[in-house]
């Protein structure tokens, strides 16, 4: 049974608009697909040709009569081509039903893929492949399904469709379009060479591959019009012709210029769905709100099944509600000069709390980076934080249940809030330190960066710069490196866009800051900056290496070897006894034997002292150390664990009431610093921290915690309102202090110490 996928913001007032979609579906238009699947019915091609020249209402007269007049599968394609999806539905399952025919399977697991439910498509693709393993158009159709979800398998499996079938058009040209997304131009550009001389031979329509040249034009940065004006020749309303090479505008960030592509594309065919949806979604990442909602409007009259059209609708409902901030961020050489703005949204479940800690490190981030990358932002900034990770998720790719924490759209960045997760599920604070250096590199650079690098230097950041200075490698990236399973600088893009196992992307993502941070230690992060400004220019990845390092890419692919071998060698090699060793420390737990435990996780840190997250040996130690009764010994532990970046609510918790209660306040304030970082609900600590901030002079950062308290809706109201007019007096500007002491004494009459501040104030006067 065919369904609309439901998402968990279903209020929106398009119901209204399904009820006229559901009870008009023949009128639907979805995506143009070209239809290269030779089962097909010559009536039924017949009729494909005629969409394919442009004359969409003579294709529709001929799919009508066939409708009207045919039976079985060629009926239910004729119904399908139509857009009558559910008709459509109701007759492939009546040709299955008493058929073995891997054709029907086929066509209609199409149907599913035409309506965005993958996942049932590739069920559908399976049964067919049950009724004869070798039937092609479902290997080829499985591949595609595979590949929506850029999963590294969908290449090896159309690799070896190609070279089994070389005159199949549509395995060519799945196969062009990933070896595209991959910047393989070379064997892109062949495999649709291949393919054109195929569709001459054939008779099939050169469409799509015209406009895939053209996106591998827009790659190498020479001009679209020549394949455009081809396929305009042959179709003058194919929109697709602009669609299809403004997705690569998208894999390699450049949503200004692919909106520009889609604007095109609708204005070309205005009933294109799939491009009104991706103008309305890139409308979106570039902050064009009203012009995304109208596309999207668009969008959803011609498609209803669209589950990233009517995701992203909703969000905007909900955008619309969040509460919206501005600021200026001041040059920290001369206050008086502007470096940035920004915009700051934030759901109002967390704004009060989370916007001080926000602004906070947003104007430092802008501040370092203006000087750090020697770029200053020409327009303001867009920051989002959202407390529901589903509204995130569809915020990024229009659907819920992403495994991202933040996304970077130019000057727009979108993550997590801490209530998104649980708590000390991810260190927010670095989150959003690492999204807003993609801000500068890649604003910097017009988005002329390959993803290895952009994402490199934001590990890099986090790791050198940021809130937290976590250089944790997990398990999975040291057995990665350990099986050389490492991809070489120049294929490194290959693991962000087409991973080939379970954890690549993440593994990439550490290899990419490992490469960085190694390029500034060896040669200065002036090479890092070298290397920006060639990327910028248009330098690929050995001329920017070239100009920064004066070494190509396989030399340096050793040299960063021998630094791992130096850095993680020792490690690595006995990774396996390691493994082991954290096994059997934990039985020693489990057994109560604090002698073996104390003595392994000893051993376990001096090996990996790095490894702070989860499992790690540091708290266990402190653990064993408290049970021995060596408070002092404990506490010094997890002063050592949070120097190196560990970061656990509960432990950091535990470890600011020790240190106070041990007389060693000044010590628990970085703590309670990286605890708001990573969990920033404790009222206790913000009102601590304030305190401590008030007492050495330091208001701004006084303000931000009372401000924060003022957020979380404490019981505490008139402690905070007095600690702002103290942070106020400290910055000699007596009227705010006047205000919030008065604020304080509304909530509190009768709260001794704003009465004797007041009184001071009075005094004075």
């Amino acid at each position: 049974m065919l369904r609309v996928e439901i998402a968990k913001y279903r209020t929106w007032p398009a119901a209204a608009l399904l009820w006229v979609a559901l009870s008009s579906m023949s009128e639907f238009v979805h995506a143009f697909d070209i239809q290269y699947d030779l089962t097909r019915s010559e009536a039924i091609r017949a009729c494909d040709q005629h969409l394919y020249e442009g004359d969409r209402a003579q294709s529709q007269t001929c799919y009508k009569r066939l409708l009207d007049s045919s039976t079985g599968l060629e009926q239910a394609d004729a119904a399908a081509a139509l857009g009558d999806t559910r008709r459509a539905n109701k007759l492939y399952r009546e040709a299955a039903s008493d058929s073995t025919d891997p054709a029907i399977k086929t066509h209609w697991a199409r149907l599913y893929l035409q309506t965005h439910q993958v996942s049932d498509a590739e069920a559908l693709f399976r049964e067919a492949l049950l009724y004869d393993e070798n039937w092609l158009p479902a290997q080829i159709g499985l591949a595609e399904a595979l590949s929506q979800s850029f999963e590294g398998q969908a290449r090896q499996s159309l690799f070896q469709i190609t070279t089994e079938n070389p005159d199949n058009v549509q395995a060519l040209l799945l196969l062009a379009r990933i070896e595209l997304e991959l910047q393989n131009l070379p064997i892109g550009r062949g495999l649709l060479n291949r393919a054109l001389a195929e569709v001459e031979a054939q008779g099939l329509p050169p469409l799509e591959i015209y406009a895939l040249h053209a996106g591998a034009d827009l790659l190498e940065g020479k001009p679209l019009q020549p394949w455009i004006d081809r396929a305009l020749q042959y179709n003058p309303h194919y929109g697709n012709v602009y669609a299809i090479p403004a997705h690569f505008y998208i894999i390699t960030y450049r949503y200004k210029e692919a909106v520009d592509l889609y604007q095109r594309a609708v204005a070309t065919d205005p009933e294109l769905s799939t491009a009104h949806r991706d103008l309305g979604i890139n409308q979106l990442r570039i902050n064009n709100l009203f012009a995304a909602r109208y596309h999207l409007q668009q969008a959803y009259v011609r498609d209803p099944f669209d589950v990233q059209t009517v995701n992203t609708l909703r969000l905007l409902d909900d955008i619309d509600d969040m509460r919206i901030s501005y600021l200026d961020v001041p040059d920290v050489n001369d206050p008086n000069e502007i470096v940035g703005r920004v915009l700051i949204r934030l759901d109002r479940e967390d704004a009060d709390a989370l916007e001080p800690y926000v602004i906070d490190l947003s104007i430092r981030a802008v501040q370092l980076f203006t000087e750090r990358y020697d770029f200053k932002l020409r327009q303001p900034m867009v920051v989002e934080l959202y407390h529901d990770h589903d509204d995130f998720g569809v915020r990024t790719v229009s659907t819920p249940g992403i495994g991202l924490l933040g996304v970077t759209f130019g000057y727009l960045t979108a993550m997590d809030s801490p209530k998104a997760r649980a708590a000390g599920e991810f260190h927010w604070g670095s989150t959003l330190w690492h999204e807003i250096a993609h801000v500068f590199t890649l604003t910097a650079t017009n988005h002329k960066l390959p993803r290895w690098f952009s994402e490199g230097l934001s590990v890099y950041e986090e790791w050198n710069t940021g809130p937290l200075p976590d250089r944790e490698l997990s398990m999975s990236v040291l057995s990665a490196i350990k099986s050389g399973q490492l991809l070489p600088l120049e294929q490194l893009d290959q693991g962000f866009v087409r991973p080939s196992y379970e954890g690549q992307v993440q593994v990439s993502y550490m290899q990419a800051g490992l490469i960085c941070d190694f390029i500034a230690t060896r040669w200065g992060h002036d090479a890092l900056l070298t290397m920006l400004k060639r990327f910028g220019e248009g330098d690929d990845t050995q001329q920017a290496l070239a100009a920064a390092i004066g070494s190509e890419s396989d030399t340096f692919d050793a040299q960063f070897s021998e630094y791992l071998d130096t850095e993680w060698g020792e490690l690595i090699s006995v990774l396996d006894d390691y493994s082991a060793e954290v096994r059997q420390l934990d039985r020693s737990v489990q057994m109560e034997d604090w002698v073996s435990a104390k003595a392994l996780a000893r051993d376990l840190i001096r090996r990996y002292p790095q490894r702070v997250g989860s499992g790690n040996p540091y708290q266990i130690l402190a653990a064993v150390l408290r049970e021995q009764g060596d408070e002092s010994a404990a506490t010094d532990t997890l002063l050592a664990w949070h120097a190196l970046g560990g970061h656990d609510p509960e432990t950091l918790i535990e470890l600011v009431s020790e240190l106070r209660n041990s007389d060693r306040g000044a010590e628990a304030v970085p703590v309670m610093e990286s605890l708001n970082w990573v969990m920033p609900y404790k009222t206790d600590i913000h009102r601590w921290l304030g305190d401590h901030y008030l007492t050495i002079n330091e208001p701004e950062l006084a303000l931000r915690e009372f401000n924060a308290l003022l957020g979380m809706q404490t019981d505490d109201v008139a402690a905070a309102h007095l600690g702002k007019a103290r942070a106020a007096l400290l910055k000699d500007d007596e009227s705010t202090a006047r205000r919030e002491l008065l604020y304080s004494l509304e909530s509190a009459p009768f709260y001794r110490p704003a009465q004797h501040l007041l009184l001071s104030l009075v005094d004075g006067d």
